[in-house]
């Protein structure tokens, strides 16, 4: 698969990414690219394979689990992607964020993570291993969710912060377990604490390249 489009200029990549807090090895891959426009784009790719689990909800049908990868797909595009991640003070550039995935369902692949869906009728547990980099959801996980304070959520958005290597922000000993809006705890909010996975990185290669 291509990663980049023709009329994209690459500047820099990184393909061995240890991401945010949880410090997964090789999570996505990375690439800093200057755009048609002049602006800039720093995009996060990942290579997914997915597997397909009968449960309590019935047998998958082919067409459901291609249905179900692209409303993966463009539910963590649209959350957390198409994002301002920051203007250049001096040439007033912009950089935004784009993710892009390549996918395949069984057989053998070369991933950065392999995530297992069970048909349910009620949800099921779903969580992320990083030491596995296995990740498990259920064909409820797309559905908007009621969770707290009035905020709700979709459990693959969520798990999704997972994989890039945040922690979940709900639990007791999280400075941010009262912020319900978060993505990492009961809502549907992007925060700028949420790109500390490839901030850093990001950072570091505006030095290298002198990009101001």
């Amino acid at each position: 698969m291509t990663v980049l489009k023709p009329d994209e200029k690459l500047i820099a990549f990184e393909k061995d990414v240890k991401a945010g807090p949880l410090a997964i090895n090789d999570a996505f891959d990375l690439y800093f690219v200057e755009t048609q426009t002049g602006h800039y784009k720093l995009i996060v790719f990942m290579r997914v394979q997915f597997f397909f689990e009968e449960g309590n909800g019935g047998k998958w049908q082919a067409q459901e689990k291609n249905q179900f990868i692209n409303q993966w797909k463009s539910s963590i595009k649209s959350m957390w992607g198409g994002r301002l991640l920051k203007t250049l003070k001096k040439s007033k550039k912009r950089i935004s964020i784009e993710f892009r995935f390549e996918t395949q369902i069984d057989g053998f692949m070369f991933d950065h993570w392999e995530i297992t869906v069970e048909k349910v009728k009620s949800f099921a547990r779903s969580y992320v291993n990083p030491r596995t980099g296995n990740v498990k959801l259920d064909s409820l996980d797309l559905k908007l969710t009621r969770k707290h304070a009035n905020h709700s959520q979709k459990g693959a958005d969520h798990e999704f912060g997972h994989m890039l290597g945040l922690k979940d922000e709900y639990l007791d000993d999280n400075p941010h377990n009262k912020d319900y809006r978060s993505i990492m705890n009961s809502g549907a909010t992007i925060l700028p604490r949420h790109n500390a996975p490839y901030m850093k990185w990001l950072n570091n290669t505006l030095k290298e390249q002198g990009i101001q």
